[in-house]
């Protein structure tokens, strides 16, 4: 780890220690920052899990992304097809792991990988776009654009699971996609890089939505 991210997890660890959970707490990288790819519009993406339903609060949050968890219900959501604890176990990078329990998990999602469910990635889509619109609506294309990098990749990743592709971190799936769907893969891309005028986001919604006729949720 180096540069921002280093610092975005020893905040992370520095909020352990303060709260006593330092010895029990599962600390893992993921998204972007774990594979290597952050570009300007990443967070620093941070899984902690607990034992039981502790929180700990970071007093500095910045850049950085926490999702906080228990290891029981951790575990659940793999199994009901949550992508991102799939994806977490296939490319997290453990940072704190003080009883092995997050090798062990790791080891087992190897031998025997779930399949997330793309389904319910069509219906966050759709929720992004309807913010998509508000924001437009009121003016506010930076965050309007925002919403739309957030359906775009939801898109991207129920089009990828559904064609027996898993999805990568965000940066990376315009790359996934070039020849699946070229046109989504230049939108993520553009999206990835920078913000977008009112126009350019009507084009882009009408793509996602477009996209999602395809992708029904049943």
């Amino acid at each position: 780890m180096i540069g921002t991210v280093k610092t975005g997890v020893d905040s992370v660890l520095d909020a352990l220690l303060q709260a006593g959970l330092t010895d029990t707490a599962t600390v893992i990288l993921v998204g972007s920052g774990a594979r290597g790819v952050r570009s300007r519009r990443s967070d620093i993406d941070v899984l902690v899990l607990h034992e039981d339903g502790t929180r700990i609060r970071l007093t500095r949050p910045g850049d950085i992304h926490l999702q906080q968890d228990s290891r029981t219900r951790f575990l659940q959501r793999l199994e009901e097809g949550d992508d991102y604890p799939s994806w977490a176990l296939r490319f997290g990078r453990p940072i704190r792991d003080p009883d092995g329990w997050w090798a062990k998990q790791a080891a087992a999602e190897l031998e025997c990988p779930h399949w997330p469910d793309w389904r319910p990635k069509v219906e966050h889509a759709r929720k992004r776009i309807r913010l998509t619109s508000e924001l437009l609506e009121v003016g506010d294309t930076d965050a309007a654009s925002e919403e739309l990098l957030f359906a775009a990749s939801h898109v991207a990743r129920a089009l990828l699971l559904k064609e027996g592709e898993f999805p990568l971190s965000r940066p990376e799936l315009p790359s996934q996609l070039e020849e699946e769907d070229p046109s989504l893969a230049r939108l993520l891309q553009r999206l990835i890089v920078d913000d977008m005028d009112t126009t350019s986001i009507v084009l882009g919604k009408s793509l996602l939505e477009d996209r999602l006729e395809q992708l029904p949720a049943h």
